[in-house]
């Protein structure tokens, strides 16, 4: 018999444990992604995915391949997931199909792993597999947290800047002409690729001049986001009770508030019918807004009367529950869609009625504070928040500058109080239809939530089954869910954009705010401004028309179509099109109300995106911006316009020029001269001659941007002709000497 020395013997044990704790191998060796797999020092709670491998379902069928394959959310190059052995010696783990080394797990029984797979994941969907089990008894366990969001550029998710770009100028460009401040924050596949902010915190003074002492916005200012409170606080602690089965959308109102009944007298009867579901669909019967707050108020004709006191009246919480149990239906439930602020005020007090706790303190310890959202909350001046971390809204309280009043109405600026009447009034600034503050970056991060299936990191807040109730088109319209606006087939594209998918779903809030989140296109747009801080146009004309209102960074939707053509298109030439196009319908619009209380402040407008057409050609240097520019310009007739305005425009595009020239004065030519042309668009230059038979011109060198034409005499002397470079007028005139 052969001796093994013991020396190589070891060697070949030695190997041998490798190999037993490595995956099988069939025909070839093994090859690993090489992934860090470290000991865990502690497991997130809330999990998108929890399983124990083999047969994760808990049971065998004859579903082979979903026995030992799961899917889960993630993005490129993201992501984490936890692993535990038990009695398990070897098996082979695979994320997308790459097989990853986790022996030293195997090797450790009952210790939990944390793996890095963040060099496997996809945008999406991704899929975990598992396979042969040594022994076939052993188990593994995988906990895979949520995705969150990092910080990154919009070229690492495939976004062209020009439109991104162009989206800056325009909203800089409002704030220049009489709009308030915004922030925007976009996040694309996992990445904040966008948080700016513009403007100041509070614009005008309150007899209407512009101020100019007011701090500058910054990502971190609060804007008050009005009706978007709805989405962020109530629904998504609905979602989160609903899905812990704490709700039911089918129970009905009389399950919490047994006093919610009709009246005797109540022409339309129904209300103790009414379940959740009905509410939250904005079809339960409810006036759209019977002021609670307001002492003089008809609530049979749903208007202000100063000789009518308003039978439910209050200006405080304990009485505004009960006017709102009294509150009588004005349509039949389920024959209407009436968008109703009882609806959600209602849901918000049930609530807090199931969670025993105020909606702030539930929403924000329960959702906000675990995501670690420093910067949205309700009543921002009671934690922490000083008044300039705050953009402002009403410029003189809820008056509309002089054309409302009723009992206790504040007249000073508002600025980190809500505006919404009944939220401030009747609600201590707490309550399910309004009364949210929140900064675009961290509000962006809370609606990643719904994109990632209801978590965020190790939190899980409410599941998929619930988003797809919650979302999905209500029977009377496909621009519904419960609560959440959609967008179905070209529904808001006023709002969401001509390209966004129809499962598209958001809100809007009336102080200026949108969100927008697209799961086919995997993205959250953030919109936030305080377009009503600015003055009413005419008070008397429209007390809820401010000049705010008439700026393109206001009419909210023109952001989201740029930002999906920042993602799907990348047209330079498309873009320029668009911008002279958005003049012309501002000037349509302006011609349609010249005569109108509106028309100056649409002619404000229209200044602003002029100056983003000129802005635009003195950024590119393009023959095809400074023709659309002089085409925005020539809109401007003087007979309308400030003579002043137009010729500062045409001054500034006077100014633009896509060439540098070494020689800009007349010359006198003997044989030949040559000239070094710089072009500043990174475009060749186009060098022609007024007339043709006085001199031949050819290029002759180029140097990077520098470009060498030589022109040679062909004619006699004393004959001229004029040197023109990319038909920006004549750069000089060239005598034969």
């Amino acid at each position: 018999m052969k001796v093994i020395p013991k020396k190589i013997l070891g060697v070949v044990l030695s190997a041998s444990m490798v190999f037993s704790a490595a995956p099988v191998c069939f025909g070839s060796a093994a090859v690993y992604a090489a992934s860090p797999v470290t000991l865990a020092e502690s497991v997130p709670s809330g999990l998108q995915a929890d399983c124990t491998f083999p047969d994760w379902a808990g049971y065998v069928d004859d579903t082979l391949l979903m026995n030992n394959r799961y899917s889960f959310k993630a993005y490129k190059g993201q992501g984490v997931l936890y692993i535990k052995c038990t009695d398990l010696s070897s098996t082979r783990f695979f994320v997308n199909g790459k097989q990853i080394d986790i022996s030293a797990a195997c090797k450790n029984s009952g210790k939990t792993y944390k793996v890095d797979i963040s060099a496997y994941t996809v945008n999406g969907s991704n899929t975990l597999q598992i396979n042969d089990y040594a022994p076939a008894t052993g188990k593994i366990e995988v906990k895979i947290p949520y995705p969150e969001v990092i910080a990154g550029t919009a070229q690492s998710v495939g976004m062209d800047t020009d439109e991104l770009n162009l989206i800056d100028t325009i909203i800089s460009n409002d704030v220049k002409y009489g709009f308030t401040s915004a922030q925007l924050a976009i996040i694309k596949n996992g990445v904040l690729v966008k948080n700016t902010a513009y403007g100041t915190v509070n614009a005008y003074n309150q007899n209407g001049t512009r101020k100019t002492d007011s701090a500058k916005v910054t990502t971190d200012t609060l804007y008050d986001l009005a009706s978007n409170t709805k989405m962020y606080a109530t629904n998504y602690a609905m979602q989160k009770l609903v899905s812990e089965g704490k709700v039911s959308i089918n129970d009905k109102v009389t399950k919490y508030f047994p006093e919610f009944q009709d009246g005797a007298n109540d022409a339309i009867k129904g209300k103790a019918d009414l379940t959740l579901k009905e509410i939250m669909e904005h079809q339960a019967g409810f006036p759209a807004d019977p002021q609670y707050f307001n002492d003089h108020f008809d609530q049979a004709a749903q208007k202000s009367d100063p000789n009518v006191d308003n039978i439910l009246y209050s200006q405080d919480k304990k009485t505004t529950i009960q006017r709102i149990m009294n509150t009588s239906l004005i349509y039949q439930p389920g024959t209407q869609t009436k968008y109703s602020d009882v609806d959600y005020m209602l849901l918000g007090l049930i609530v807090e009625k199931v969670t025993g706790q105020n909606l702030d303190q539930y929403v924000e310890n329960t959702i906000y504070k675990p995501m670690g959202l420093t910067h949205i909350m309700y009543n921002p001046l009671q934690k922490g928040f000083g008044v300039q971390n705050c953009a402002a809204t009403e410029l003189n309280g809820n008056t509309r500058d002089g054309a409302v009043s009723f009992k206790n109405v504040r007249t000073n600026t508002l600025q980190g109080q809500v505006h919404d009447e009944k939220a401030y009034y009747c609600m201590n600034g707490v309550s399910g239809h309004a009364g949210l503050f929140a900064d675009a970056g961290d509000l962006a991060k809370l609606c990643q939530v719904m994109l990632n299936g209801g978590g965020y990191g190790g939190n899980k807040f409410f599941d998929k089954n619930t988003i797809a109730e919650f979302t999905k088109r209500k029977d009377a319209l496909p621009t519904w869910g419960l609560g959440w606006w959609r967008e179905g087939s070209y529904g808001r594209p006023w709002y969401f954009g001509v390209e966004s998918s129809d499962d598209t779903i958001g809100h809007q809030g009336w102080t200026g705010t949108l969100t927008m989140i697209d799961p086919k296109n995997d993205l959250v747009m953030v919109l936030l401004t305080n377009k009503i801080n600015s003055p009413l146009i005419d008070n008397k004309s429209n007390a809820n028309d401010f000049v705010g209102n008439k700026f393109t960074t206001a009419t909210l939707g023109t952001i989201p179509d740029l930002i999906y053509q920042s993602i799907n298109h990348a047209s330079e030439t498309a873009v320029n099109a668009n911008v002279s196009e958005m003049v012309s319908e501002k000037m349509k619009l302006y011609r349609a109300h010249a005569d109108k209380y509106d028309g100056k402040t649409i002619l404000q407008a229209a200044y602003s995106l002029v100056d983003t057409a000129v802005t635009r050609a003195e950024q590119k240097k393009t023959a095809e911006t400074r023709d659309y520019a002089k085409k925005a310009i020539s809109q401007l007739d003087t007979s309308i316009a400030d003579a002043s305005v137009v010729a500062e425009f045409q001054k500034r595009l006077g100014a633009v020029k896509t060439y540098s020239s070494d020689t800009t004065s007349n010359i006198t030519v003997k044989g030949s001269y040559t000239f070094k042309i710089t072009s500043k668009n990174g475009k060749a230059p186009v060098f022609t001659l007024g007339t043709s038979n006085v001199f031949k011109y050819s290029l002759v060198k180029k140097s990077g941007s520098d470009y060498y034409f030589k022109i040679t005499v062909t004619a006699k002397k004393g004959t001229r002709a004029g040197i023109y470079v990319n038909g920006e007028g004549r750069l000089l005139i060239a005598t034969v000497g």
